[in-house]
């Protein structure tokens, strides 16, 4: 698989680890090359949002009519949305360990009543 031009830096280094897991699974494809894409940029906004909330908090303070309130960042919705869109490509993609299983042992079809005849 090839990167797009549009990823960033670190959304293509990101790219390049999902598309070698890809291959290694020899599930890789080109035409799943946008789907990877939009993981790796997902994947790449959690790490910036992460490091936003590791340095300024979760919160922060502002001034009202009323008085002091504290609020949470915009980071941490940014960050919740980021990461469970994340996961869903990743359930998608079948990164995940319960694909890895199903992929692993295979789909075997349930005995049934009449597997006899």
């Amino acid at each position: 698989m090839i990167a797009p031009i549009h990823l960033s830096d670190l959304a293509q280094l990101i790219f390049a680890d999902l598309a070698t897991m890809l291959e290694q699974e020899l599930r890789s494809n080109p035409h799943y090359a946008q789907h990877v894409a939009l993981l790796a940029q997902r994947l790449e906004q959690v790490q910036r949002y992460q490091a936003v909330l590791e340095v300024e908090g979760d919160t922060y303070e502002t001034f009202t009519k009323t008085g002091r309130m504290i609020r949470a960042r915009p980071e941490v919705a940014m960050l919740s949305d980021a990461m469970r869109q994340a996961q869903s490509l990743i359930g998608e993609l079948m990164l995940n360990p319960s694909a890895a299983l199903r992929i692993a042992s295979g789909h075997k079809a349930e005995a049934g009543a009449f597997d006899d005849f």
